[in-house]
């Protein structure tokens, strides 16, 4: 192992570096969810305003869901720039995950 893989190795076993690894595979779920509940109850695509973007990653993860096809990002309206609704692919994870309970 050279010195910055064994740097790497060093870092990534701090506490604040396992919450950031676990942030990352958590939140991706989180959002689609959140979209996705709301998508369903109102049938409407979710304004920008209306997300919980606090997380480590939030606008960096709503754009990796865009590109991975999980939701469409659309045209606001007068109080939003952007609004998100779920394609199909996304809310088939949706419902999985959240039959699994881990949302």
């Amino acid at each position: 192992m050279g010195v910055f893989e064994d740097f790497i190795a060093v870092v990534n076993k701090t506490e604040t570096m396992q919450a950031l690894l676990k942030s990352l595979e958590e939140e991706p779920a989180r959002l689609l969810g959140s979209i996705c509940k709301e998508y369903e109850s109102t049938g409407k695509p979710v304004p920008d305003h209306h997300l919980n973007l606090s997380g480590y990653f939030g606008e960096a993860i709503l754009r990796a869901l865009v590109s991975a096809d999980l939701i469409t990002k659309n045209p606001g309206d007068r109080f939003a720039l952007y609004s998100y609704e779920p394609t199909e692919a996304g809310t088939n994870y949706y419902k999985d995950i959240l039959a699994d309970k881990k949302i």
